[in-house]
């Protein structure tokens, strides 16, 4: 079983008497790399990441549709595609004999995105992620910005 550093908004967690480190496996740390995946830039080492929200307000060509979602539909579904794509192999690639089936990603939904009523320049999104397993499925949901 593999294991990796508990991050909460973007910091990593100590454990209750800070004499360690929290640690996540399984469900926990799948649902941690496909939220980290989903809501970081690109790495240009790893190639992990999605980069979502460099694509909100990108079409700056018309003023019309710089704060719409439709000139950026195609291209948030298809960062989500390609990030966990890699990811999944990433997983098949490195420790994969150590993985359990609650932790490897089977496959995935194409991304909802829609726009917030209380701020238009935001967007919702959710993806949902099956798991080996079957059994631990689950949606990471996010907003991304302007």
């Amino acid at each position: 079983m593999t294991r990796t550093l508990k991050i909460t908004n973007g910091d990593v967690v100590r454990s209750f008497n800070n004499n360690d480190y929290v640690f996540v496996s399984d469900t926990d740390k799948i649902k941690q790399d496909v939220a980290n995946v989903l809501t970081t830039s690109i790495r240009s080492s790893t190639g992990l990441g999605c980069g979502l929200d460099e694509l909100i307000g990108s079409d700056t060509e018309n003023t019309a549709t710089s704060f719409s979602i439709f000139p950026v539909a195609s291209d948030f579904q298809a960062r989500v595609r390609v990030g966990l794509s890699r990811l999944k192999k990433s997983q098949q690639d490195y420790l994969f004999d150590q993985r359990s089936p609650k932790e490897l990603i089977y496959d995935f939904s194409p991304a909802q995105i829609w726009q917030l009523i209380e701020d238009p320049r935001n967007y919702g999104f959710s993806v949902r992620v099956l798991t080996e397993d079957g059994k631990n499925n689950f949606a990471i949901n996010g907003i991304t910005r302007v």
